[in-house]
């Protein structure tokens, strides 16, 4: 799923009573990338039922982008991968680089 797709789902608000009355084919609504917002009397109230499909692939993203924060703040790090990647085509060009299954053995 795409970033935009991610990050401005489709919400679908429904109150508490329509939720009651049509459960299923509310809760049927939540797929992909479609939310159901279950609205009550004030916003402490208000639920979000999401597909789990569409919540994994937000904790996925969450955590690459957790992880990348992570790298670039670590500066150290960040600045061994900048150094090796102004010499990466170098590198290539001149077989220096090897493949996954060149480096650990694989079929």
């Amino acid at each position: 799923m795409s970033k935009p797709a991610l990050t401005h789902p489709r919400r679908i608000a429904v109150n508490r009573s329509e939720l009651r009355q049509n459960q299923r084919a509310t809760l049927k609504q939540a797929k992909g990338r479609t939310v159901v917002l279950i609205t009550g009397t004030d916003e402490e109230e208000e639920k979000l039922v999401v597909d789990r499909g569409y919540f994994e692939e937000l904790i996925r993203e969450l955590r690459a982008a957790d992880e990348t924060l992570s790298i670039t703040l670590d500066e150290k790090l960040f600045s061994q991968i900048l150094r090796a990647a102004d010499t990466l085509d170098e590198d290539i060009r001149l077989g220096k680089l090897h493949s996954l299954e060149e480096a650990f053995g694989g079929e």
